[in-house]
Parts: structure tokens; sequence; C-alpha cells
């Protein structure tokens, strides 16, 4: 009996060795990984005028439905112009939707937003030098939230169906 349970030690402590011998080359291939995705882009970049409507909803829905999706993408509202606030039309849609936005100030589009950029979705005509650093695609028959929120998020959501199916396509929905 003594043998037999030294035989079951000496195997359970080799299967420990074993196991402890492997972990850092799984971890590191995990590490790997991660690093390789940390690295790449996920961000999505709205850009409408003023940056204060339509990126602004674009970019709150899209945070949520990524959220839900549990992808690591985030995207973020930029604007060739910015005004100084937020639409009214905007937030307050926005609020009464229940969805959460990050812009609180509208910001200018910049080279490192485009660069930090799987995409850039645009509203309105920006300058060419953006598609040379990402792809830019455009968004032009969406209506402005001013003139109907309920329409123009409508029009948002539908684009953005077809976005997260091509990113799922592409492989850039992590």
């Amino acid at each position: 009996m003594k043998s037999l349970n030294t035989r079951i030690t000496r195997i359970g402590v080799t299967l420990f060795v074993v196991a402890l011998i492997a972990c850092p080359k799984v971890t590191e291939s995990q590490s790997h990984i991660a690093q390789r995705h940390s690295t790449q882009r996920s961000q999505i970049t709205f850009v409408c005028e003023h940056g204060a409507a339509l990126s602004v909803v674009a970019a709150a829905y899209f945070n949520k439905l990524a959220r839900e999706r549990h992808l690591n993408l985030h995207a973020m509202a930029r604007g060739t112009t910015p005004q100084k606030d937020i639409a009214v039309s905007a937030r307050e849609g926005l609020k009464a939707d229940g969805v959460p936005f990050e812009t609180t100030h509208p910001q200018a589009l910049s080279t490192s937003d485009a660069a930090h950029a799987i995409r850039i979705v645009a509203f309105a005509p920006i300058p060419a030098r953006y598609s040379r650093i990402t792809r830019v695609q455009t968004w032009a028959d969406v209506p402005p939230t001013k003139d109907n929120y309920g329409l123009a998020r409508d029009a948002i959501l539908k684009h953005l169906a077809e976005l997260f199916r091509e990113l799922e396509r592409d492989g850039k929905a992590l």
C-alpha cells in the first residue's frame, strides 16, 4: 500500500512539474496575443461639421451596441469646425433614449484621431488628408437631429447595423 501511495505521489509531482514548465509558454503566448490586440486600432471616429449632434449620437449608440456585443471597440465624436456645446437636440434625444454619451464639449478632428481609428465615418465633407491615414466612409443621407431627432437616430442605427456587419466580416470586431 505504501508503494502505491508513493507512486501516486510521484505521478502527481511529475504532472505538477510538467504543468509548471508548460504554463510560462502558455502565458507568453497569451501575452503575445494580448499585446498584438492592444496595439491594433479599435476606434471608430464619427465626424460631423460641428462635432455636436450627428457624430455625438452615432458615437453614443455605437458604444452602447459595442458594449452589448462585448466587442473591444470604441467610438468618439469629432467635428471639422466644432461649436462650443453639444446640440440640444442630440443631448435631449440621447437622454430621452437612455443612452449615455461621453462627449461634453465638441472637439476638432485631428491627425492623431485618424491614426488611431479603424475608420472615420463622416456626416459632412472632411479634408482629403484623413483618407490617406485611414478608411473614410460617408453617411451623407442622415438628416440633422434638429429637424427630427428620431429620424436621424433611426438612420444612424441602420448604418450602424451595416457597420458592425462589415467590422465583423473584416475581423475588426474583436
